[in-house]
């Protein structure tokens, strides 16, 4: 069994429940896997220390959905040594874009006058699944009332300052596979092929019907490439 921890970094407003099949499937092959929740750190920096704290100062394999691919990069810009392969699942290395930035004021007075449920149903939800079934729909919504809106607040607020981090992904030597949803419109397809072209050690799979919840609609897909690129020497 491969000694190398793996850690998965969760998206906003999500908790380990969404990996619960990828985690089950790795650890016929690791025995150290983890999950960093993030909950009410007010920055990518304190986000970032959580994930370190968590290596305990050795090399592992990093998941980063959504947000936390967000975070793994900021991992990478004082720690790049822990990361010895890096998952980019549904994520992105841009700046945050201005459209998105405008209105994370309205969600959050939204989220925090009582409405989080409805916000993630009218606003979130029509974008996070291809197919909306039942079970992918109230496990998102239970993953974010669990959190809840303070935890929104912290988490959006602590990415939206965020700068290109397309420069430190570069500067890693370690292997890289990315992960995406060709109708993706929060992290588009577009951008993942970006990443890729730029990125010369990555393997990039871009899964058919399939928006940005890729680990729940594309589960089995989800596992089988995260295993073949935790289990390679490289990609």
């Amino acid at each position: 069994m491969t000694q190398l921890p793996i850690l998965f970094l969760p998206g906003t407003l999500c908790t380990g429940a969404m990996f619960s099949q990828q985690i089950q499937h790795l650890q016929q092959f690791c025995n150290d896997i983890s999950v960093v929740q993030f909950t009410t750190e007010h920055s990518l920096s304190e986000m970032a220390n959580k994930v370190i704290t968590a290596t305990k100062g050795n090399p592992c394999a990093i998941v980063g959905f959504s947000m936390g691919g967000i975070v793994a990069a900021e991992v990478a810009k004082t720690h790049p040594q822990l990361i010895a392969k890096l998952a980019l699942v549904n994520s992105n290395c841009h700046a945050d874009l201005p459209e998105r930035k405008a209105a994370r004021g309205a969600q959050i007075q939204q989220a925090k006058s009582g409405k989080l449920v409805d916000l993630i149903t009218d606003t979130f939800l029509p974008n996070y699944l291809f197919e909306h079934t039942k079970p992918h729909e109230q496990l998102i919504l239970d993953m974010a009332t669990t959190l809840g809106a303070d935890c929104f607040a912290a988490q959006v607020r602590a990415i939206e300052d965020r700068p290109d981090a397309l420069s430190v992904l570069k500067s890693l030597t370690s292997d890289i596979v990315i992960i995406g949803g060709r109708q993706d419109k929060i992290c588009p397809a577009e951008h993942q092929q970006m990443m890729h072209d730029n990125l010369p050690k990555s393997h990039l799979a871009l899964l058919d019907e399939c928006c940005h919840f890729s680990p729940l609609e594309q589960a089995e897909h989800v596992s089988n490439l995260l295993t073949q690129w935790y289990l390679s020497d490289s990609l």
